[in-house]
């Protein structure tokens, strides 16, 4: 008890010579039952499965495949596919992550969700951040599409279409796609593939794929920077994937044939580092070409 107050999850008072102990505010993000719970996240985080990869770090390096799948005999997802609790975990945990940071997107960047009429979200989970944007913004048609297995547990919630498929094979057809860390978990050329997939999937004209994911600047003295590269670890171990600098990032787009994008820069709503490590960066891409840099402003358009 000594150390949990220590760490500021519990707190402590006397009270009639008795000592009490109650739920600090971060405390409060372990306690399940609420939309701002952060326990499926220490669950997985300390799940004997979930862990196992780091044991196999050192193998990795020297050789080919992901960590996971030198420690579980398989992908992330074929693991997951196979089994349901893990799946089931997984997918809290992706929920839990996206309740935060979809409250700042719509907060922060309403503009991104005018002029358009439709969206997909592509790996979009269970649904929550679609279900979120579409009260928020009632004229949006918003679709989720993901794998069978995550859709056939995912809740029906009226104001969400909710579709099955292979994003490597089609992508539905929007005004808008978003991508909520999907890219970081691949490696350059699915990460094009994708892009093209998407390119093809919204208008030539107003289109636009909305990517969010960290912008990672190694040298940067934000406090985030640590749990940002910590996050590309994570990547490496399980997915073979990585986070990426905006150099990095132009790359892709270009190769997919995005003329310009523009970064808008967030602030979500952290708490400890495993969510602070999630997103401080979303992009908007655009099929057509608009630059202007204005030099100590957050939101830039780039060429």
């Amino acid at each position: 008890m000594r150390y949990m107050v220590h760490m500021k999850i519990f707190t402590k008072e006397t009270l009639g010579g008795e000592e009490r102990y109650g739920l600090s505010p971060h405390g409060k993000f372990l306690v399940k039952g609420w939309d701002k719970s952060m326990a499926s996240a220490i669950l997985a985080i300390t799940d004997e499965d979930f862990f196992a990869p780091w044991h196999c770090l050192k193998d990795v390096l020297a050789g080919e495949g992901t960590a996971f799948e030198k420690a579980l005999g398989k992908s992330i997802w074929a693991y997951v596919a196979d089994h349901p609790e893990k799946n089931k975990l997984f997918n809290e945990v992706m929920a839990c992550d996206t309740s935060f940071i979809t409250s700042v997107l719509i907060q922060d960047c309403k503009d991104v969700f005018q002029g358009i009429k439709s969206v997909v979200d592509v790996g979009g989970g269970t649904g929550t951040a679609m279900r979120d944007i579409a009260k928020a913004f009632p004229h949006l048609k918003c679709t989720i599409y993901d794998l069978p297995h995550v859709i056939a547990d995912s809740p029906d919630y009226p104001e969400v279409d909710r579709i099955a498929g292979d994003m490597f094979k089609h992508i539905p057809s929007a005004d808008a796609i978003l991508l909520k860390w999907i890219l970081h978990d691949w490696d350059d050329g699915e990460c094009i593939e994708i892009l093209k997939r998407c390119k093809e999937s919204v208008p030539r004209e107003g289109g636009k794929v909305i990517i969010v994911d960290i912008v990672l600047d190694p040298e940067s003295k934000d406090p985030l920077t640590k749990a940002r590269l910590r996050l590309d670890l994570d990547m490496m171990v399980y997915t073979g994937g990585k986070e990426r600098s905006e150099a990095e990032w132009k790359k892709l787009l270009n190769a997919a044939g995005f003329p310009g994008y523009k970064i808008l820069h967030v602030a979500a709503v952290q708490s400890f580092p495993y969510l602070a490590s999630q997103d401080a960066w979303h992009f908007e891409t655009r099929q057509t070409t608009q630059s202007s840099v204005r030099e100590g402003e957050e939101t830039c358009n780039y060429e």
